[in-house]
């Protein structure tokens, strides 16, 4: 048996001295604890013990004291916050299932020492985990120590080398030299290697004390003889009881199955996400999942559900492939009402031996009443997904929506993943499976069995619910809550609505681009070979690599795992010296274009309504700003003559047309009212060409006789101080020297001293908070401003200039849908918002309405929210997209 004697009070202390701040989230000191449960799981993982015991000392006075009333008085008392947190270690130790060892007047070490050669006797590997140097002499062939900090095993041979003597007599060691730790006195005067000569010279403290007239130095044969006394008791103190009277059952001492709910409930309450990963997958309270599979069963259900005020119930409803809500099947619903119970009511499954179902109109009418109900709350995750799904079956949702992926994603919004899954695990240690674990090679969830799909979704269901008891208190405590419910939330709805309107194309159109780009191609495509000398995969960096650098020999950039870079920004470069890399450039911009978007747009086109159903995505940005996917709409090109070609195929159903609001300079207009600098205030309030206005300033020269070069370099730096550029990226993107840049925005700063005070002041309360904030409240936390990496140390400072600017920008846009949606149903129009790219919005409209949607728009964009300088938006309409922008 390999067993482990843990010194509790030992560690508890280094534990709380190694980590120096740490708390939760209500300010709850957790260093000690934290510290001492990683010691702890650290020898249980690394060195597998057979047993573990963890002693403490007793708060009583033991023999010691008696002995020597200044035994250990130097320690100074235990503080505050260490002590606060000690009753929890304990909890911590016993839902480990670890046996503690304290008794009343004896020390922990005397506990160890009397356990540790007890067990040795039996048979046991006695390894003693401490730091104190007194337990050194209990070391022999079957005990050693162990230090987990230096992770090293000190064994009897180790106390040779270092002492020059045998593991028995350390007490006579420190009885001449004391021990400052435990304030033992020794002799003053007696060091190491005087201790060691004289344990050489004599056979023990007994032959020294009644043989000093050997001692060959006098000064220290006059404080031997002097201090005798003080010698004895000090090996007194040093001495290790190990005759405690304690209860030695090596069985007892077995390292058994932890309490994996009650470690689960500790770890929560103290925060401690990243141990978490060491409860085992399905550990939780066993629930019981039920399928429902008649109409007098769903009623009894439903029948508890309130309709008036504080009614609410979590739902997830299973589709057949849970990919696109405008075309798929409801194959499920779950429901959970209260935290245990969860039903599931099979729909549409379709496999051999399955359930008699209930018809899906027949069990959609039962819960219609409730989903449309605004005095009944609706949880879930994703539930704008579910939401669709229903309107597709003729059901509406109305009311309170408690979404825990938009909650999981406000707490963090650097998180990559919200998936049900991953929000499980973080929040509650629980291992659940995915819908594609759940599906397997099965070619639609209709496939799964119902008993396999009871569990799955009820679960879901039962999971959200506990998840919104957990997140939306702590959305509550980081002041986040009116960022949901006043703008996260009321965009589920207008996301809904907009995905569901989805947008028209003009395939023929986009197929005549496509054989365009394809002759435009083609025709490159032969004028990079002749530039090359040869034919090879233009796509193949390998290829072009040799190509550029060996076959034209062309001077290589930077380099990669696989060989020298063809990066966009090295072709740029060498585009100065050579033709091909301006050709390559020029066919890989046509090639994105075709593959992304020409060719693949017609493909998306949803054979019911005809038009294309993007996805709206609201947890995928760290800024807040919305992201769309299949497709994403976002990136379609503004500039150049293909991109404005592929927007003209946008276009407006026969009767209507399409209307564009587009915030004019937003960003910066936000700039100026967080910095409340004067020229930039002045400028907007004046309604000015901002990017004109600095070009004046940097170049001197009048704002009339800027030319549009200047003014290029000036909407450069503009934007460039808002994402915190450095002199570098500025050269970069001007092609300019650094010295210019520099110049350029050393200039900026002397011109708009509020913006050099903003971006000082934001990156200091940033380091300060460990987040950014956006005007609206929504926060982002910038852990990179505490790295001890210099350029990741900028590049948060680079984030905490940015993110209050392009968070607030994302939340005003927001805040705007919301109002305009609001508006259109409050007037019954016909018209509908179908698109959100960057700061613009698109709708469709009939004509009789444009004048009242273009003052709707015009007036709710523009106020979305009060600034110290005007918000303005362009507004005009069209056939197409790019007759309306």
């Amino acid at each position: 048996m390999n067993l482990y004697l843990i010194d509790g009070n030992s560690f508890v202390y280094r534990a709380y001295y190694a980590i120096k701040r740490l708390t939760t989230s209500k300010g709850f000191p957790t260093n000690a604890i934290y510290g001492f449960i990683n010691t702890l799981l650290k020898i249980i993982r690394g060195k597998r013990p057979d047993g573990i015991v963890v002693s403490f000392d007793s708060p009583l006075p033991t023999e010691r004291h008696m002995l020597f009333e200044e035994y250990k008085a130097q320690r100074p008392e235990a503080p505050g916050e260490l002590v606060q947190q000690l009753p929890y270690i304990r909890k911590f130790i016993e839902a480990l299932n670890i046996k503690i060892f304290e008794v009343p007047g004896y020390e922990a070490d005397d506990l160890i020492g009397t356990a540790a050669k007890e067990a040795a006797k039996r048979g046991a590997d006695v390894f003693i985990v401490t730091a104190d140097k007194d337990m050194l002499q209990l070391l022999d062939e079957k005990i050693k120590i162990y230090d987990p900090i230096k992770d090293r095993i000190l064994d009897a041979e180790y106390v040779r080398e270092r002492f020059g003597i045998v593991p028995e007599r350390v007490t006579e060691f420190m009885a001449l030299t004391g021990d400052a730790i435990d304030n033992i006195p020794g002799v003053k005067g007696i060091g190491e290697k005087t201790a060691k000569e004289l344990l050489f010279e004599f056979r023990s403290i007994d032959d020294l004390l009644g043989n000093t007239d050997r001692i060959k130095k006098e000064k220290i044969r006059k404080l031997i003889s002097e201090n005798s006394d003080l010698v004895r008791l000090s090996q007194k103190l040093a001495t290790l009881n190990i005759s405690v009277p304690i209860d030695i059952d090596l069985k007892e001492f077995e390292l058994r199955e932890p309490d994996w709910l009650e470690l689960l409930s500790l770890f929560r309450e103290f925060e401690f996400t990243s141990l978490m990963k060491m409860i085992p997958a399905g550990t939780r309270i066993e629930r019981n999942y039920e399928t429902v599979l008649s109409v007098d069963k769903l009623k009894e259900i439903t029948s508890g559900i309130k309709f008036m005020n504080n009614g609410e119930f979590a739902f997830d409803i299973q589709a057949t492939l849970r990919e696109n809500p405008m075309i798929e099947n409801i194959v499920g619903v779950s429901l959970s009402t209260q935290k245990g119970p969860g039903y599931y009511i099979p729909l549409y499954h379709s496999y051999p031996g399955m359930p008699l179902q209930i018809e899906k109109k027949e069990a959609l009418s039962v819960l219609a009443p409730f989903l449309a109900s605004t005095n009944v709350s609706k949880i879930g995750h994703n539930l704008k997904f579910n939401i669709i799904m229903l309107n597709q079956e003729g059901i509406v949702t109305r009311g309170t929506l408690y979404d825990v992926m938009i909650a999981s994603y406000l707490m963090n919004p650097n998180k990559p993943n919200h998936s049900l899954a991953e929000i499980a695990f973080e929040y509650l240690a629980y291992r659940k499976k995915t819908f594609k674990e759940i599906l397997e090679k099965r070619k639609s969830f209709a496939q799964v069995p119902v008993e396999e799909s009871t569990t799955y979704s009820s679960e879901n269901a039962e999971i959200s619910l506990e998840l919104k008891e957990l997140l939306f208190p702590m959305l509550k405590e980081n002041d986040l809550e009116s960022v949901y419910f006043d703008i996260e939330m009321p965009l589920i709805y207008v996301l809904s609505d907009m995905e569901e309107a989805g947008v028209k194309i003009d395939i023929e159109k986009l197929n005549d681009i496509s054989k365009e780009l394809s002759r435009e191609l083609d025709s490159i495509q032969r004028r990079i070979y002749f530039l090359a000398g040869e034919e090879f995969n233009i796509n193949s960096p390998k290829q072009l690599s040799r190509v550029l650098f060996h076959t034209l020999g062309l001077k290589p950039g930077k380099k990669t795992k696989t060989g020298f870079s063809t990066e966009f920004g090295v072709l740029e470069e060498l585009a100065v010296y050579h033709e091909l890399p301006r050709e390559i450039l020029n066919w890989r911009s046509l090639n994105k274009l075709k593959t992304t978007y020409v060719d693949v747009l017609p493909a998306l086109i949803n054979p019911k309504t005809g038009r294309i159903h993007t996805s709206f995505n609201q947890t995928a940005t760290a800024t807040g700003r919305l992201s769309s996917s299949e497709p994403n709409l976002q990136n379609i090109p503004i500039r150049g003559d293909w991109g404005r070609r592929i927007r003209e195929t946008f276009i407006a159903e026969k009767g209507n047309f399409l209307l564009s609001g587009d915030y004019s300079q937003v960003e910066l207009r936000i700039l100026a009212h967080l910095s409340q600098d004067e020229g930039l205030v002045d400028a907007f309030k004046n309604n000015l060409d901002i990017h004109a206005r600095t070009a004046s300033e940097l170049f001197v020269i009048p704002m009339d006789k800027v030319p549009p070069d200047m003014r290029r370099v000036a909407k450069t730096v503009n934007f460039g101080v808002i994402y915190g550029i450095s002199p570098f990226g500025l050269s970069e993107t001007l092609s300019i020297s650094k010295e210019d840049a520099k110049k350029y925005i050393e200039q900026y700063f002397d011109r708009h001293p509020g913006v050099k005070r903003y971006t000082g002041k934001t990156i200091e309360e940033a380091k300060d908070k460990g987040y950014a904030t956006t005007l609206f409240g929504r926060r982002r936390p910038i852990p990179e401003l505490k790295s001890r990496n210099l350029n990741v140390r900028l590049l948060g400072e680079r984030l905490a200039i940015n993110s209050p600017i392009q968070g607030s920008a994302a939340d005003i846009i927001k805040v705007a849908m919301i109002n305009i949606w609001k508006k259109f149903k409050e007037k019954s129009l016909k018209a509908k918002m179908i698109l959100q790219v960057h700061d613009e919005l698109l709708f469709e409209l009939p004509e009789e309405e444009i004048e009242m949607v273009r003052e709707i728009v015009k007036r709710e964009m523009e106020n979305a929210t009060t600034l110290s300088v005007p918000l303005r938006v362009d507004i005009d309409y069209g056939k197409n997209w790019v007759e309306a922008h």
